[in-house]
């Protein structure tokens, strides 16, 4: 109880008052996971964050749901329903293990009854505090949009005026192949044209993006043919840096993957990766297979991502935490990882490195 006589509702309350109230408050001990109130409920009660966090959405225009935002301990949520008298217009779940206060509306009118100018007070700042942070989120996902419109349009001017200078890479490309008999020349050959295709397919990769809807052409790929094309793109500027590669092949079958788009998401990782560790260091690779899923772990040990940074790293155009690059790799990358129905998840510890998770489903027996 003292964890809720220390909410910012209470803030200013007499502490007499206090131990009246207190002993009326509903405990509930959450799992991350655990649904407080569903859109849709009646809105019945107001809820008290004593410890852990809860994250609040909403149903989206594309059918999934959108996050408006984190309540973290000290703070409540859940008053407009209660005081509306309508029913919830979001969905809270616990983000993180929580320890939960649930106030009936029976105990919020004898709050306001016992101390009605600290209680209207402290709504007031509270309504104004999230009304702050509504605008401000606002504002970034106008920019966002904005800026997403403007990548949209450069990517296909881009695409369009490349044709033409791929198109005279690649055929010089192709006749160097074919009229030289030297074998270094010819792997140079080979190399321009992986490199032409692989900066169209970049650009590609950015039109779908803004345009928000990536498709892929998946075939079967062992994780060795992965490797070797993630070694085409990426891998082999680790050397030059000093860094290490490790790999830990714990599932060697195949992932039903378009292996250019999946090589490029990964790759977006690795070039991550590498910026973290400007002093050198390690990359590990890592394949499973758990419970009916292929779990590919890409684990650096650079400086590492703060917990406030964490949810923001799928953003477009966010600069990164030790570094002005503000770009849309993790953005793409999670859109392209999800068109191929899977997920993917970042884990990280300041000063100690980062893991990123990628779960695709086990390719079904033939």
């Amino acid at each position: 109880m003292e964890r809720f006589s220390e909410n910012r509702l209470f803030e200013g309350i007499d502490a007499e008052v206090l131990k009246k109230i207190t002993p009326k408050i509903g405990v509930l001990r959450m799992q991350p996971g655990d649904i407080i109130f569903r859109e849709g409920d009646p809105g019945d009660s107001l809820y008290l964050v004593g410890e852990g966090c809860v994250k609040i959405s909403r149903p989206a225009l594309t059918g999934e749901h959108e996050i408006i935002g984190y309540v973290d301990p000290g703070n409540f949520f859940g008053v407009t329903a209660l005081l509306a008298g309508e029913p919830r217009s979001a969905t809270a779940v616990a983000a993180a293990p929580a320890l939960i206060g649930a106030v009936k509306e029976k105990t919020f009118q004898q709050i306001l009854e016992l101390a009605p100018s600290r209680v209207h007070m402290n709504f007031l700042r509270a309504v104004t505090d999230r009304m702050r942070r509504v605008n401000a989120q606002f504002m970034r996902e106008t920019v966002r949009a904005e800026r997403l419109r403007v990548a949209g349009a450069l990517a296909n001017a881009m695409i369009q005026d490349l044709k033409n200078p791929v198109c005279i890479a690649r055929c010089c490309s192709d006749l160097i192949a074919s009229e030289s008999t030297d074998p270094q020349l010819r792997e140079l050959s080979k190399m321009l044209t992986e490199t032409v295709n692989s900066i169209l397919g970049m650009t590609l990769d950015l039109l779908d993006y803004t345009r928000g809807s990536v498709s892929v052409n998946k075939r079967p790929v062992s994780i060795w043919r992965l490797l070797d094309e993630l070694n085409r793109c990426s891998l082999h500027l680790l050397p030059a840096k000093k860094i290490d590669f490790v790999k830990h092949i714990r599932y060697q079958g195949n992932i039903e993957v378009d292996l250019g788009r999946f090589a490029r998401a990964l790759g977006n990782v690795i070039d991550n990766s590498i910026h973290a560790m400007p002093a050198a260091g390690a990359i590990t690779f890592t394949s499973d297979l758990v419970h009916h899923e292929v779990v590919l772990r890409l684990s650096d040990t650079g400086v590492g991502i703060s917990s406030e940074m964490l949810p923001r790293l799928y953003e477009p155009f966010e600069p990164g935490e030790h570094s002005h690059r503000a770009g849309t790799g993790l953005a793409i990358a999670k859109a392209i990882v999800e068109a191929h129905d899977g997920k993917i998840s970042i884990a990280s510890v300041p000063g100690k490195g980062t893991t990123v998770d990628v779960r695709l489903p086990e390719p079904v027996a033939e």
